[in-house]
C-alpha cells in the first residue's frame, strides 16, 4: 500500500490504496480506545482482592501462595485501579506490602493520589499509563509482582487492550504469582446484550449518557409485552424484564461505566481462559470461594458437570448449568507444586476470626450455585470455637474433629457469607488504621462517595454508610434519644439526602453492630 499524507479531519485520517488511489477514511484511535471516559468510576472495595483472601483461595486448590507466611513483604499491582479507593484501603490494611495502581484516566489518578496523601499512606503509588504502551515497556514492574489484579476491566475494553492487559499481567508477575481477573460471562449476560446494543444505536455515535441508557431501557421494555402476554423477545429472554427494571434505580456512574464502552463484550469462560493461556497464565481457582466446591452444585445438574474429566470443559459446563454472569478467576504464572503434607501445614497456619455474625438458626448461604444449606450444628460449632478469639485453621481441625476437605468447605461458606473473616491481628497497624478511619469519616461526612471503613483485624474493609457516620458523630457529642435523631435528620439534609426508614430503627441497628466493629478495629 502506498500512503499519501492528508490533513487530519475531525477524528479521521485518510490514506490511498493502490487500486486507483481511492481515499480511505478511518477513525483515529482516541486516547481512551473507546472506553467510556466522560466521567469517573464509582468508589468500591472488594474483599476478594485482599492478598490473604487470594492466598486462601489458591491454597484450596493446591497452590502454595507467593508469600510463605502472613506478614511477609510483597508487591501488588492493580491494573485499572479506578478511583484508587479500594487499593488505598488494601495498602492501609497491609503495611508490609508495596502497592501500585495503574489507570489511563487522568481524573482517576488525581483522585487516587490525593486520597493516598490525605490518608498518609507511604506504601502506595499511582501511575497514569496505557496498557498498550506499558505492556511493550513494563520497566521496573517486570517479574516483580507477587499479585496482579484486574477487577471488572477485561470484558469492558477492546480486544487489543485486553491482549495488552493479559500480556502486562503475565510480564509483571514473578513465577508462582497470582493474577486475579474478574469479568462478565455468558450465558448470564445474554439478555443484556440486546439492551447494550440498543443503547449504542440510540446514541448515534455520540457519547453515552444516562438519558440514552434510560431511553433504551424504556423502549426495550415496551417490546416485551405484558407479563400475561409476553412478546417473542420476552419469551426468548425471560431474564431481560428484570434486568431492565433495575436500570432506573442503579447508580448512574456504574451504568455508564458498565454499558458505555465500545469494547463491552462478555465472554464464555473457555474463551477468556484460552486468551490467558496464550500469555502463560493458567486458570487455577475462583476467588468466589464456594465455586471451588462443585459438590455444592444443584443436584439436578451436578452429575453432568462432575462426570466431565477435562477441567476446562468442566468449567464451561458449570457456567452453563448455573447461567453464570460474573467470574472472579485466579490464574497462575507457574504452579508451585507441593506435597499434601506441605499444603496441610500451610493451610493449618491460616488464622480465622468471627466477623459480623449475628445469631441465627438457619445457616443458608446465597451463592452463584443457588441457596446452599448445611447442618446448622456444624457451622454453629465452628463459630463457637472462634467466639473466644482468633484461631488457626489447624486449631479448628483439632477442636472440631471435622476432616480437612469438609472443614475447608465449611470455612469457605462462612467466609463467603461474611460471618467469619481472615485474621490479621498479628500484622496489623491498629494506630494507623484508627487515624485512617478518622480521615475517611471526615470525607464521608463531607459527601465523598465512600461507603467502607478499614477493618485492620481482618485485613479488609467493612461497609459503613453516611447514616452510620452521622450517628457516630452524634454519639461522640453525647447526644441521645430525640437529639440524636434530630442530628441524623439534619445531617442528611445537609448532604442533600433524606432518611430511608425510621430513625429509631437506624439507631438500634447501629448500636447492635458497634461491638463487632470495635472488635475488628474499625471503631475504637
Amino acid at each position: 500500500m502506498r500512503i499519501g499524507v492528508l490533513p487530519l479531519a475531525s477524528r479521521c485520517v485518510a490514506a490511498f490504496d493502490h487500486s486507483g488511489w481511492r481515499p480511505i477514511r478511518f477513525r483515529a484511535m482516541a486516547w481512551d480506545h473507546g472506553y467510556f471516559s466522560a466521567s469517573s468510576y464509582t468508589c468500591g472495595a472488594y474483599r476478594e482482592l485482599a492478598p490473604a483472601w487470594l492466598d486462601f483461595a489458591a491454597l484450596l486448590k493446591g497452590h502454595q501462595p507467593p508469600r510463605n507466611q502472613e506478614g511477609e513483604t510483597f508487591s501488588y499491582l492493580e491494573l485499572g485501579s479506578g478511583m484508587g479507593f479500594g487499593l488505598c484501603l488494601l495498602a492501609a490494611a497491609y503495611p508490609e506490602g508495596r502497592f501500585t495502581g495503574i489507570d489511563f484516566q487522568p481524573d482517576h489518578i488525581v483522585h487516587s493520589r490525593r486520597l493516598a496523601q490525605r490518608l498518609g499512606l507511604a506504601n502506595i503509588s499511582f501511575q497514569e499509563a496505557d496498557f498498550l504502551s506499558l505492556a511493550a515497556s513494563p520497566g521496573p514492574l517486570a517479574a516483580a509482582q507477587h499479585y496482579v489484579v484486574a477487577h471488572g476491566i477485561a470484558t469492558w475494553i477492546s480486544e487489543p487492550l485486553q491482549a495488552a492487559l493479559l500480556q502486562l499481567a503475565s510480564v509483571a508477575l514473578m513465577p508462582g504469582g497470582i493474577f486475579y481477573c474478574s469479568y462478565n460471562t455468558f450465558p448470564g449476560w445474554l439478555a443484556a446484550t440486546a439492551f447494550q446494543h440498543l443503547a449504542n444505536e440510540l446514541r448515534r455515535g455520540g457519547p453515552h449518557s444516562g438519558q440514552t441508557l434510560k431511553g433504551a431501557a424504556q423502549q426495550l421494555t415496551g417490546l416485551l409485552g405484558s407479563t400475561e402476554a409476553p412478546s417473542a423477545l420476552a419469551q426468548a429472554q425471560p431474564a431481560l424484564r428484570a434486568k431492565l427494571a433495575q436500570i432506573p434505580n442503579q447508580n448512574a456512574a456504574y451504568l455508564l461505566q458498565e454499558y458505555g464502552n465500545e469494547g463491552w463484550q462478555p465472554l464464555y469462560v473457555a474463551e477468556l481462559h484460552r486468551r490467558c493461556a496464550a500469555h502463560k497464565l493458567r486458570f487455577h481457582a475462583s476467588a468466589t470461594l464456594p465455586e471451588n466446591f462443585l459438590d455444592l452444585l444443584p443436584a439436578s445438574v451436578r452429575p453432568v458437570v462432575l462426570a466431565e474429566t477435562d477441567p476446562a470443559l468442566r468449567q464451561s459446563l458449570q457456567d452453563l448449568a448455573i447461567n453464570q454472569s460474573f467470574r472472579r478467576d485466579l490464574f497462575l504464572r507457574g504452579i508451585a507444586s507441593s506435597t499434601d503434607s506441605e499444603l496441610r501445614q500451610r493451610i493449618s497456619s491460616v488464622m480465622l476470626r468471627l466477623q459480623e455474625a449475628p445469631a441465627t438458626e438457619n445457616y443458608s448461604f446465597t451463592t452463584s450455585f443457588g441457596q446452599v444449606s448445611g447442618a446448622a450444628a456444624r457451622y454453629r460449632q465452628l463459630e463457637q470455637a472462634l467466639a473466644g478469639g482468633p484461631r488457626s485453621f489447624g486449631q479448628l481441625l483439632e477442636h472440631t474433629g471435622i476432616a480437612l476437605p469438609e472443614l475447608a468447605k465449611t470455612v469457605s461458606l462462612l467466609l463467603h457469607a461474611g460471618r467469619i473473616g481472615l485474621d490479621r491481628c498479628a500484622n496489623a497497624d491498629f494506630n494507623q488504621a484508627r487515624q485512617i478511619n478518622e480521615q475517611l469519616l471526615e470525607l464521608i461526612l463531607e459527601g465523598r462517595p465512600y461507603n467502607h471503613l478499614l477493618a485492620p483485624a481482618s485485613g479488609s474493609a467493612v461497609m459503613f454508610s453516611q447514616v452510620e457516620a452521622l450517628i457516630l458523630t452524634g454519639q461522640r457529642r453525647h447526644l441521645g434519644g430525640q437529639e440524636l435523631e434530630q442530628h441524623l435528620q439534619q445531617g442528611l439534609a445537609g448532604l442533600g439526602r433524606s432518611l430511608q426508614g425510621e430513625a429509631a430503627e437506624q439507631l438500634t441497628a447501629f448500636a447492635a453492630r458497634q461491638p463487632r466493629l470495635q472488635a475488628l478495629g474499625v471503631l475504637p
